[in-house]
Formats: C-alpha cells, structure tokens, sequence
C-alpha cells in the first residue's frame, strides 16, 4: 500500500446549524443559516484517503474560508504531493517556511486541517487509532462540556436545568456586568450540582470586569473566566488575573508553544485552553500542552464548533490529553449533521473514543460536496 500523496483538495462547504450559537463576538451560527468549514481530502497513490478539517470564523480569528481554501490548493498541496505521509516532521517544516508563523502562528487554521488529514492517513496505514500516534489514550471516554449560548438569563437557565447528561457548562457572556452576573446566576441556581466555566469571548476591558467580579463575588461553583479582555491585550489580562478571584484562562491570545511560554513569563494567566484548529495540528497542540505543564499551567480543552471530521481529532486529542474540566466541542450540540458514521455518544455529553484505524470514523463525502461553496 503506497503511502506517497497523490492529490490534495480542499473542500469549502456550507454546514448547517440546527441551534443558535451567540458568543461574546457575535453570532457563531444561526438555526436554520451554515458555518462556513473547509474540508481537506488527502489520497494517496495507493488510494487511501484522508480527512481533515478546520471552521472560518472571522470574528474569532483572521482566517476566512477563502484565505484558508487558497492556502491549501496554492501553497500547502505542492508542498505534500509526491511526499509520503511519514515524512511529518518535513512537511511541518516545510508548511511553517512557506506560511510563516511571523510573531505567533501564520494561519494555522489552514494547516491543521492538513495536519488532521495527515494524522487520519498514518493511522490507517500502521492500522492504529489517531490516539496511538499521539502516544496514547488515558481514557475511553471524553465527557463534554456544554456551551450556553448567549440569551435572556431565564432561556439559558432553563437550558442548562434540560442539559441533565451535563457536568459542566460553559456559560457564554457579553460583557454587561449587571445581565451578565444574572446569566451567571440564573445558571448557578437551576443547575446547583455542575461547574460553571465562564468565558467572556474578549467583551470586557479590565476596568469595567471588575464591576461585573463584584457582582458574582458570592457564587458557587465558577471554576474560571476565560479570555475576559481583548486577545491582544495580555498586559489587561494580567491586570484581570491579578483582580480576579477566580483563575484566569487565555484562548483567543495564546496560538502556539511560544505564546503558552510568554503567557507564563508574564504571569498572565493561570489556564491555557487548547484547540486544535489554532494550533496549528494536532502535533503542535501536544507542543502547546506539554510547556504549559512545564510552567505549571493547568490545562482546558475546546473546539470551534466543527462538524463530525474537526470533531473526532479533537476527541483523539483530548483522549490522550488530561484537561482539568471536560472539553467544550459543540459540534454534537449546535450543528444539524455531523456527516460522520460511526460517532458513539454514550449520552449527549459523552463520547466513546473511537478505536478504528485513523480518525475511526467513516466521512460521508457526498454530503459534503452537495454543500460544497464555490470560493
């Protein structure tokens, strides 16, 4: 069997959303509208074909669906076909020179999902699960964490009193302290037996959280606040910390190993949330997770609302991964159809690490080019 790449396609395609999605940046996604997601096809000569994955969402982060789809059929496809899929260490090397990292990680969403896709090939061909190649599960199971999108503070407690198979929430606020402190509460008090991970999205400056701390000083339960103040503002999210009862978790400002490193230097957050669409790939997430330990970081885990492909690479990922709290990957939650087969929830909140050659699931690829975009 020929592990030499033949071709690489990217796939723009038109996911829908089944349920509303309103995070402090805005709309994520509508029920009844599409997120916009690139797929990326990897076959190789002897006809094996592997998948990946990775969301355009501009609000959170720069990459669009067409930069992302550019970058792949442009500049990230020369670089791989003819190569074999082994060759990883090379291709990552040669993928960083091409599209530089510059000051923290250059489009990275483009590259993860080449990376999943790669990951997704070796696996079939050793015939070992992507977790193997990542060193291994711990577990063979993921609990989920659950996000509260954005709404009246009743419509999101009664979410959360309906979400029973759920130990944990992360509630979505907007930066208004006095409505953002009775989501939280509203939330604490319908759901008195979970732990409650508030993420802000970037919506508050350091002086006006402090009047939304003071709101919630009295409520149980809040394991962190995540990401409070805008992603460029590390000096205000160390001004957070150090108010903060509460540790503070960085996302949307720490892409790579080296801003995990200058985080901790600064002393600007006790948590670092990984994600492997803004690592850059699996292997680069392990890079993440491995020198936020090394500097005494405690580690969460999240996704970018990914169908099923995006999805089940961040359940390998976080299956050999121990994170403090259950990862927040909402897919399962928020979309219509995760164009997967072989996804087993246990319950709503929980999944089984699948165990098959690869990501271990089956694609449904015609369900993919029939919402396929024209970028």
């Amino acid at each position: 069997m020929s592990d030499v790449i033949r071709t690489v396609e990217a796939i723009p395609a038109a996911v829908p959303f089944r349920q509303t999605f309103v995070i402090g940046r805005g709309a994520v996604g509508a029920a009844g509208g599409a997120g916009r997601h690139v797929f990326v096809r990897i076959e190789t000569e002897g006809g094996q074909v592997g998948w990946g994955e990775t969301r355009a969402l501009p609000s959170w982060s720069y990459e669009t669906v067409e930069s992302i789809t550019s970058a792949v059929r442009v500049y990230l496809a020369p670089l791989l076909i003819g190569r074999s899929v082994w060759d990883l260490n090379a291709l990552h090397q040669a993928i960083y020179e091409t599209l530089t990292p510059s000051v923290s990680n250059g489009q990275p969403f483009a590259k993860s999902a080449i990376d999943i896709a790669l990951h997704d090939l070796q696996g079939q061909l050793a015939g070992v699960p992507v977790h193997a190649l990542l060193g291994g599960k711990v577990r063979d199971e993921v609990p989920l964490s659950y996000a509260l999108s954005i709404a009246p503070p009743e419509e999101m407690a009664e979410y959360a009193a309906d979400a029973t198979d759920c130990t944990c929430f992360k509630v979505k606020i907007a930066g208004d302290p006095a409505v953002d402190a009775a989501r939280v509460d509203q939330v604490s008090l319908a759901r008195p037996d979970v732990m409650l991970w508030l993420d802000a999205n970037q919506s508050y400056s350091p002086a006006v959280l402090v009047q939304f701390l003071d709101e919630i000083g009295g409520t149980p339960r809040l394991f962190c606040l995540e990401q409070p103040v805008p992603s460029v503002d590390w000096l205000g999210l160390r001004i957070a910390k150090e108010r903060s009862t509460m540790p503070i978790a960085i996302d949307e400002g720490c892409f790579s190993s080296y801003d995990v490193a200058r985080v901790a230097e600064l002393t600007a957050a006790e948590l670092v949330v990984l994600k492997v669409c803004k690592s850059g790939g699996l292997r680069h997430c392990l890079e993440s997770a491995a020198v936020a330990r090394a500097h005494g970081l405690g580690l969460l885990g999240s996704g970018l609302t990914e169908s099923g492909v995006g999805f089940v690479a961040s359940i390998h990922f976080f299956a050999a991964t121990n994170t403090l709290l259950p990862p927040e990957l909402n897919g399962v939650q928020f979309l219509e159809d995760m164009w997967i087969d072989g996804l087993e929830m246990i319950d709503a909140a929980t999944v089984r690490v699948p165990t098959a050659p690869g990501l271990g699931v089956t694609v449904n690829e015609a369900r993919i080019r029939e919402h396929a975009l024209d970028c």
